[in-house]
């Protein structure tokens, strides 16, 4: 891999010409409306955006958003061929590459750069870092969005490291957010009905493929993300051994230690979600699980990752996008399906809710099939799902919603499905139905749509032709007027 850390990386990346700096920039509202007002309106390339001499703050102590936002930025994150960056391409040598990964044990050091400083006990300060308040609308300050949460699971003792969210509530705590089904959320919730106290590392600024294996699901349980990030980059990741007796990235920027007690909860929120909305209680806070922190490691001259979600697409959406849409090709894949031939999650959609699919259809019913597939292939994604044919790109919405309104009538294409799983975060859910509950999660249901957008496969030969630029007559103009369409 070509680079060791987020330094190297950030290197890269703006030796390329993909990162924009910014000096003097509030950590109250600013850097977030910055972040999310160049992913709107940018005419061209989302850059990474690093700020650096924040108002109130130490020169050095940085903050660095959108660091996926680009296809050439995935692409070089995770190790594929960086001449292949469309998106249809960076799912398919994604999951070329995923399928022959091996797993990677990580390598136990006994010195890490992030122990260049260490705080504990009254020195502990999280203000000390320019945490952001992303909206205008946020109950607080998050310095969990960009970070990898180490937790233990208390039967099998791996290692499990999502990317859940945590708010600082003062000096010394946080508020630990993981929604239904996340690992994160199943493993607290055994040390807690047994009244026991969990132990718990938030990691911001790690190896940014490791932090890509945090983010999505890209490993089944009982799979450690350490293993499998070591398996991208081709090495182990270096860890050391922190208070707890956890593996922490040695090459993080900062790593808060800390322990979760069973019962201790604080407000948290409210926060502005990936899908453009406070979705999770409106704006009430929710009680989630206190973070007492026991230890701060940080490197010198630290860079706090951070996302700033909104109205999609913003600086998580094309990472969401790319794998949640591999994701799904491979449960297609897994169930035996034939004739997929490309899978793009909208990121209008926020990468989740507006999936399609197109197949070479093999036999009657095919598009059904894949649509139910695709529609549940995860626990709380897919509200529409649409099935087209392989001459539609899924990745142009306007191609695909052409074959929609074209190819069949409305009572033939659509399916409803009902009693899905729902998560407390989904914004079509009433907020009634949500306050009933005092602490979350609660048992919710949602519904899925599958859209058949194929031609009918029994007369598909004889229907009717398409106006389109042959692939042979495109292939001659461009060689004949190379420069037209410049």
């Amino acid at each position: 891999m070509p680079y060791k850390d987020l330094r190297e990386w950030l290197r890269n990346i703006e030796a390329r010409g993909e990162l924009k700096k910014f000096s003097g920039v509030n950590w109250d509202i600013e850097m977030g409306g910055i972040t999310d007002m160049l992913q709107k309106e940018k005419k061209h390339l989302m850059p990474a955006v690093l700020f650096d001499e924040v108002p109130g703050y130490a020169k050095g102590f940085r903050t660095l958003f959108a660091l996926t936002s680009s296809t050439w930025r995935i692409a070089h994150t995770l190790g594929l061929p960086e001449d292949q960056i469309d998106r249809l391409s960076l799912v398919k040598n994604w999951r070329k590459k995923s399928r022959t990964l091996k797993l990677i044990p990580p390598k136990k050091v006994t010195s890490a750069p992030v122990q260049e400083n260490i705080d504990s006990g009254d020195n502990i300060d999280l203000y000390k870092f320019p945490v952001p308040k992303c909206h205008e609308l946020d109950g607080g300050r998050y310095i969990g969005t960009v970070c990898s949460v180490v937790q233990r699971d208390p039967d099998e003792g791996w290692i499990n490291l999502g990317t859940y969210r945590g708010m600082v509530v003062d000096r010394n705590h946080l508020a630990f957010h993981a929604v239904e089904a996340q690992h994160g959320r199943a493993i607290a919730s055994k040390y807690f009905s047994r009244g026991q106290t969990m132990p718990i590392a938030i990691a911001i600024g790690v190896d940014p493929a490791l932090y890509c294996a945090s983010s999505q699901p890209m490993t089944g349980w009982g799979v450690s993300e350490y293993d499998f990030a070591g398996g991208i980059k081709g090495e182990p990741i270096e860890v050391f051994e922190g208070t707890t007796g956890m593996p922490l990235p040695a090459h993080a920027e900062i790593v808060i230690e800390g322990e979760c007690r069973p019962g201790e909860f604080a407000d948290e929120g409210p926060f502005g979600e990936f899908h453009g909305y406070y979705a999770n209680l409106g704006m009430n806070p929710v009680k989630e699980p206190l973070v007492r922190v026991k230890a701060v490691y940080y490197r010198n001259n630290p860079i706090l990752t951070c996302s700033s979600p909104s109205i999609p697409p913003h600086d998580t959406t094309l990472m969401d996008a790319m794998l949640h849409s591999m994701a799904i090709w491979d449960k297609l894949e897994s169930m035996g399906v034939p004739g997929v031939r490309g899978v793009w999650c909208h990121e209008f959609a926020a990468g989740w809710f507006f999936n399609v699919v197109s197949i070479e259809q093999m036999y009657t019913g095919h598009p059904r099939v894949v649509g139910n597939i695709a529609a549940l292939a995860n626990t709380h994604s897919g509200r529409y799902t649409v099935v087209v044919e392989e001459d539609i790109d899924p990745a142009d919405f306007e191609q695909v919603m052409w074959a929609v309104v074209t190819r069949k009538r409305p009572h033939e294409a659509i399916e409803i499905l009902t009693r899905c799983p729902a998560t407390s975060t989904d914004p079509a859910i009433p907020l009634e139905e949500k306050m009933k509950y005092d602490v979350l999660p609660k048992p919710m249901y949602s519904s899925r749509v599958v859209i058949d957008g194929c031609r009918p496969y029994e007369g598909k030969k004889d229907w009717y032709p398409i106006t389109r630029v042959s692939p042979e007559l495109r292939a001659k103009l461009m060689a004949r007027y190379p420069d037209f369409i410049k």
